[in-house]
């Protein structure tokens, strides 16, 4: 059962451009984290939904929609061997099992 109190991320902000979903699942995270008040923390561990800030107390939740970069001309050639090939999503392909796009103003769940 969800808490009254927790925020439903999934249908915030849905960005209609290119993006990433991220499904927490309490993986292990190296971060470096920046603040607005201007420190730089670290963290390694599990469960990182939600952080604290050890100079001025801020909680920071952790975002489940990622805007990814194009790799340009002057990413290519470091990142061309070694890409994860992403599979399409069982709920929006072809008879084929070929990915189909989402039709504008369809809001994604994630998955």
């Amino acid at each position: 059962m969800k808490d009254e109190n927790m925020p439903d991320f999934i249908d915030e902000g849905s960005p209609e451009e290119t993006h990433a979903f991220i499904q927490w699942k309490g993986t292990d995270v190296c971060m470096d984290f920046h603040c607005e008040c201007g420190a730089h923390n670290h963290f390694d561990g599990y469960f990182a939904y939600t952080v604290k800030c050890q100079h001025c107390g801020a909680v920071w939740e952790m975002p489940h929609y990622l805007k990814p970069r194009k790799a340009d001309q002057r990413t290519y050639e470091y990142w061309r061997e070694n890409p994860q090939k992403l599979e399409p999503d069982e709920d929006h392909c072809d008879a084929e099992g070929s990915a189909l796009p989402v039709p504008n103003g369809v809001r994604e769940t994630g998955g």
